[in-house]
C-alpha cells in the first residue's frame, strides 16, 4: 500500500506541473477515483456508519505521501454529485495539536477586527501579477464597511519590513502575491514582496496578538516537499503553526479569474448573521465558493486548488 500511495503522489505530483498546458482533466479523475476507491470512500463509509450526516465538516491529517495528495477531491467522478465535496465539507490540519489549540481559542464577539490586505504584483525579480489591484480593491469593498479597521498595503508598499510591521498589528489577512516553496530548507519557504522574500521563519517569529484568519490568494501555497513529505512545512501550515486559526492556501497555480471568483464568493459567505467575521465559517464559505467554480464550469483542477487548514 505505501508503494501504492508513493507511486500515485508522484504521479499526481507530475500532472499538477502540467495543469493549465493542455487536457489534463481525464488523468486528473483517474487519480481522484483512485484515491476515492483505495482511501476516501472506506472513511466516509465509516463517517456514514458513525451517522456523521451529509453536510457535516470534517478534518483531514495527513502524513508522508498523503501530504501531497488531493484528498478532498476525491471521488468516483460517475455523477454530477458524487465527489467527496458533495458528501463533507473538508479541511486539513498539519498537526492534530494545532488544530486543537486553534478550537481552544474562542473569538470575543465585541472585539474589534483589524483587517490587512497586502498585495505584490511586482516582486523583486519575479514575474508580474496583474491581477493583484483588482483583487485588492474587491476585498476593501467588501470588507472596509464590515471591519473595524482595514489596511491596504500594495506594490512599492509592501516591503518585507511593512509585511511584518502590519502582520503584528491586525488578526486578519488577505494576502495576494507570489508563493515560493524552498523544499530543501522549508523554513526559508516565502511570499514574494517588492523588496524580497518575507519568510517563513520571519512569520513564526512575528509577535502577532490572536491572529484569526488568513486568505493566502498565492501559488503553491500548499505545497511540501517530494523528497521528505513529513517534515513539509508549506506556507499556508506556517501560519497555522503561527497561531492563525484558520487559512485558505493553494495547492498550485491559481488562474487570476478563477482567483478572483473564489475570493469575492469566499468574503460573502464568511460574514455571520450579525454582520462580523467568524473564522469558523472559513470552510463553509470556501465550499460555497467553490460551488460557483463547478456551476461556471471552470476546469477541475481550478476547482479544487485551494483548501481550507484549521477551525
Amino acid at each position: 500500500m505505501l508503494t501504492e500511495v508513493s507511486d500515485l503522489s508522484t504521479e499526481f505530483q507530475s500532472l499538477s506541473k502540467e495543469f493549465g498546458s493542455f487536457d489534463t482533466q481525464h488523468k486528473l479523475v483517474r487519480i481522484l477515483r483512485k484515491l476515492w476507491h483505495d482511501i476516501v470512500d472506506p472513511v466516509v463509509q465509516a463517517l456514514g456508519a458513525s451517522s456523521v450526516h451529509p453536510g457535516s465538516r470534517i478534518w483531514w491529517c495527513p502524513t508522508a505521501e498523503f501530504t501531497l495528495l488531493p484528498l478532498h477531491a476525491a471521488g468516483p467522478y460517475e455523477k454530477k454529485r458524487d465527489s467527496l465535496p458533495h458528501i463533507y465539507i473538508s479541511s486539513y490540519t498539519p498537526t492534530l495539536a494545532t488544530l486543537v489549540r486553534a478550537r481552544q481559542q474562542v473569538s470575543r464577539d465585541a472585539s474589534p477586527q483589524y483587517f490587512v490586505a497586502i498585495g505584490q504584483g511586482n516582486p523583486d525579480g519575479g514575474k508580474p501579477l496583474q491581477c493583484v489591484a483588482p483583487e485588492l480593491a474587491m476585498v476593501a469593498q467588501r470588507l472596509a464597511p464590515i471591519v473595524s479597521s482595514f489596511t491596504s498595503l500594495e506594490d512599492s508598499d509592501a516591503t518585507v519590513e511593512a509585511a511584518v510591521d502590519v502582520l503584528n498589528r491586525n488578526q486578519w489577512l488577505h494576502l495576494a502575491c507570489h508563493g515560493m516553496p524552498n523544499r530543501k530548507r522549508p523554513f526559508e519557504s516565502s511570499f514574494a514582496m517588492r523588496d524580497g522574500p518575507l519568510m517563513i521563519k520571519d512569520i513564526i517569529r512575528s509577535d502577532w496578538q490572536s491572529p484569526e484568519f488568513a486568505f493566502l490568494s498565492a501559488c503553491h501555497t500548499t505545497v511540501g516537499d517530494e523528497k521528505s513529505p513529513d517534515e513539509s512545512i508549506h506556507l499556508a501550515a506556517a501560519m497555522q503553526f503561527s497561531g492563525f486559526r484558520s487559512v485558505i492556501g493553494s495547492m498550485w497555480s491559481v488562474d487570476d479569474e478563477v482567483a478572483q471568483e473564489v475570493v469575492s464568493a469566499f468574503y460573502r459567505n464568511l460574514v455571520d448573521g450579525s454582520g462580523r467575521l467568524d473564522c469558523t465559517r472559513a470552510a463553509m464559505a470556501l465550499h460555497k465558493a467553490v460551488k460557483t467554480l463547478r456551476r461556471n464550469n471552470v476546469p477541475l483542477e481550478q476547482q479544487i486548488v485551494f483548501v481550507h487548514i484549521g477551525v
